[in-house]
């Protein structure tokens, strides 16, 4: 591959040497670029035949990213996909200088739902990825030491991303209930309904209608079946224990997800897990 960077302000955290080519999915890199704080007005990259697949997004300014014979006038809220094998060049507007966060991926898994719900689409535009890269980073911050939990938990985030995307592109747009169903498919906390109405500016009133129209169920009902959802797929497919599960899913202890589990399942934790355990 042959790859061109001028560039002095890219900061990334590098996890490449936890790669196994026989992994699904496996997340390489993750990014920032911040060409304003350093005033970075040479940042280049340019790659020929890339043996990577990469996923960058522009939070503010502008740039253009030149592939397949086609520029395109990336603006904020863009977002890039660079797979792998192409040829491109990209770089930011010397008049408007660009503040971007990026991933680069591998594995089978993730090659084919960038195929599946995107395409061949090298650029989504008014598109904001934020809650992605948030919750991507909150991740790696909390399973900074167990990259097997990491990566178990950014394979299902990327595929609520990749959902949402789908949405999108079939939609142009999202509408207040799809934003509001993002917040909550890429909080890695708990995320109050009146926390979601002050971000978006809405009253908490407006909120819940609104989804309750679009979705059938309140925001907090759907963040808890959400959380059941994760639970139940823990639970079938990993040896974490009952107490790392609750905690994960940030519920307050191990007692009340227990209670809350059986109220939507009919089952304890333990009984599920005997169940459905193979």
């Amino acid at each position: 591959m042959n790859v061109k960077k001028i560039n002095l302000c890219d900061q990334a955290t590098d996890l490449w040497n936890f790669y196994n080519p026989k992994m699904p999915f496996f997340v390489g890199m993750i990014g920032f670029s911040d060409c304003r704080k350093y005033n970075d007005k040479n940042y280049y990259v340019e790659r020929k035949n890339s043996q990577l697949l990469a996923i960058e997004y522009i939070k503010e300014g502008e740039g253009f990213l030149e592939i397949n014979d086609t520029t395109y006038h990336l603006k904020a809220n863009s977002l890039v996909i660079l797979k792998k094998h192409s040829s491109h060049k990209y770089y930011p507007s010397s008049d408007n200088l660009w503040v971007k966060e990026w991933i680069v991926l591998d594995g089978e898994l993730a090659h084919k739902m960038i195929d599946w719900y995107i395409g061949d689409v090298p650029c989504i535009e008014n598109y904001n990825a934020d809650y992605f890269f948030t919750a991507l980073k909150d991740l790696h911050v909390k399973y900074k030491n167990d990259y097997e939990s990491f990566i178990r938990y950014a394979t299902l985030l990327f595929s609520s991303f990749m959902i949402d995307i789908d949405v999108f592109l079939k939609h142009n747009t999202f509408s207040i209930a799809d934003k509001i169903k993002s917040m909550i498919d890429f909080s890695s906390s708990n995320l109050s309904v009146k926390d979601i109405a002050d971000k978006l500016h809405y009253s908490v009133n407006y909120v819940i209608r609104t989804f309750k129209s679009r979705f059938g169920c309140t925001p907090a009902k759907y963040h808890i079946q959400r959380k059941i959802d994760l639970a139940m797929l823990y639970l079938r497919t990993s040896d974490e224990s009952i107490s790392d599960i609750s905690d994960n899913l940030n519920f307050i202890d191990q007692h009340y997800f227990s209670n809350v589990f059986k109220n939507y399942t009919g089952l304890t934790p333990s009984q599920y897990r005997a169940k459905f355990r193979k």
